[in-house]
């Protein structure tokens, strides 16, 4: 397994980020409403960095009967927003919220002696 420290735990609170290299790739590390979360940090369209996107809430949408109007709400699952072109990404999984066959690499965060690390999770390593 490969890891690579991120910060001490303490200091990154809610609404921190950082940008780490892990097996030559750059991940983007969020912590977001008390939870942090890794993901590449390379936009699929136009390769944006996403750690200067914006985090919220993933927009659901309530499909109702033909006729009716569509209820859209933004759901307590946290995704982010690349600020190039506003593609918008699953936090927890990756997944593009408009397209599900579109999908970026996520990676654990860990807690080890007060440090944070992103780890690959290939206990090969």
């Amino acid at each position: 397994m490969t890891r690579v420290r991120v910060a001490d735990a303490d200091a990154f609170d809610d609404g921190s980020r950082a940008v780490v290299t892990l097996n030559g790739h750059e991940i983007a590390v969020v912590n977001h409403d008390g939870e942090c979360y890794a993901i590449l940090n390379r936009c699929a369209h136009d390769g944006g960095s996403l750690d200067e996107g914006k985090v919220h809430g993933r927009l659901v949408a309530d499909v109702t009967e033909p006729g009716e109007r569509d209820v859209e709400r933004f759901c307590e699952d946290p995704s982010i927003t690349c600020p190039l072109h506003g593609w918008e990404y699953d936090l927890e999984t990756g997944v593009h919220v408009g397209d599900g066959g579109i999908q970026l690499p996520t990676f654990d965060v860990v807690e080890a002696d007060g440090d944070l690390y992103v780890t690959d999770g290939d206990a090969s390593d």
